[in-house]
């Protein structure tokens, strides 16, 4: 064999071997995100199982104390458990039909405050789908969703803190609005301890001031302090507004 042919053998092995590896790294990256759609659905579910587990909770704390049975107590566990995918889905429907915009006259308003909390929870799921389907650093994706789920618990049962639930919502409204700096600014005064407000937003009611002056005492500490899973999902918000800000600007990229 001359050296022409062993050139032209030696060429086609490495091709061969590329399109081999390409091959290889392409069903990687698949498997890799379906394990990230897999993940998202069953953290999703997880948290809707928890609200459903929050109204057997209230249901029972609702109804009139009697004694128990221990044949009744089965047959009550039974029938939630058979009833749990309704609920779950009665919520998954609910959510569809919610309208997700956060207007800034809502936000501080101690009435509309379990409202304004499930449309942050259902805005950041929003925000976590686009991440997938775009592909924005999908490497960061499940970490994030991870990081967020206290969050998002905790926004869809109704128990984030009022000082958290305005300074998220504020910096909700400023991604929805693309106003991505003070969006940051926002960010940077939750993660100090301070409670973030929307620009023109002057009418403070008394229950919102006085958690206010609480947080930004002389003894306060800033938030992204407090504890691991506070810390987390606050740095996560971050990884939000920079995903929000470059999908805005791909679209006017595009116009």
């Amino acid at each position: 064999m001359d050296l022409s042919s062993l050139l032209k053998a030696e060429i086609a092995k490495k091709q061969q071997q590329l399109q081999k590896g390409i091959k290889e790294a392409s069903a990687v990256a698949n498997n890799s995100l379906a394990a990230v759609k897999a993940a998202s659905t069953t953290a999703c579910d997880n948290e809707k199982e928890e609200t459903a587990d929050d109204e057997d909770i209230n249901h029972s704390l609702d109804n009139p104390i009697r004694e128990v049975t221990a044949p009744e107590n089965t047959l009550l566990d039974a029938e939630r458990l058979r009833t749990r995918p309704e609920r779950i889905a009665r919520i998954r429907d609910e959510d569809e039909k919610m309208d997700t915009a956060i207007g800034a006259s809502c936000i501080g308003d101690k009435n509309q405050e379990p409202h304004l909390a499930i449309k942050c929870n259902l805005y950041i799921h929003h925000l976590l789908r686009q991440w997938e389907d775009t592909g924005y650093k999908p490497e960061l994706i499940l970490e994030t969703k991870k990081s967020l789920l206290p969050l998002l618990v905790k926004l869809r049962k109704r128990k984030l803190s009022s000082e958290f639930v305005t300074s998220l919502s504020t910096i909700l409204y400023h991604i929805q609005q693309a106003q991505f700096s003070l969006a940051t600014q926002s960010y940077m005064k939750l993660s100090i301890g301070n409670v973030a407000w929307p620009i023109g937003v002057t009418s403070v009611g008394i229950h919102a001031r006085s958690a206010q002056e609480r947080i930004q005492g002389k003894d306060k500490i800033a938030n992204v302090m407090l504890d691991e899973p506070t810390r987390l999902w606050i740095t996560s918000i971050k990884r939000l507004i920079s995903f929000s800000e470059l999908l805005e600007r791909r679209k006017k990229s595009q116009c």
